[in-house]
C-alpha cells in the first residue's frame, strides 16, 4: 500500500470514529472498529490516529514518535483487524523502509 493511501485510510477511519453512524456511509472497516471499540475509547482512538496522521504527513522521518504512537495503538487496539492491518502497513511503509536508507 502506498503512503498516501495509508494516510487516507487512517483519515477515513478517524472520521468514522468521530461522527455518529447515522451521519456517514460506513464501510465494513469502520463498522468493525465502531463495534469493537467501547464508546468512551472512541475519542482516544481517534486522537491517536490523528496524531499518527500528522506525523506521517509532516514528519515521516521521525521514526521515534511514529513508533511510540504505533505501539500505543497496537497495545490498545491491535486486536481489531482493520486497525492491525493499517498498523502493519504503517510499519512496512514508514518504519521498516527507513532502516534501509541508513548507512
Amino acid at each position: 500500500m502506498e503512503r498516501d493511501e495509508i494516510v487516507k485510510r487512517i483519515d477515513i477511519l478517524t472520521r468514522g470514529l468521530s461522527q455518529r453512524s447515522s451521519d456517514i456511509n460506513e464501510s465494513s472497516e469502520i463498522k468493525i472498529v465502531r463495534s469493537e471499540v467501547e464508546e468512551e475509547d472512541k475519542p482516544k482512538l481517534a486522537a491517536l490516529l490523528e496524531d499518527i496522521i500528522v506525523l506521517l504527513k509532516d514528519d515521516p522521518e521521525n521514526r521515534g514518535k511514529i513508533k511510540g504512537i504505533w505501539n500505543r495503538l497496537m497495545d490498545g487496539y491491535g486486536h481489531i483487524k482493520p486497525i492491525s492491518e493499517l498498523l502493519g502497513s504503517v510499519k512496512l511503509s514508514f518504519l521498516d523502509s527507513t532502516t534501509n536508507n541508513i548507512s
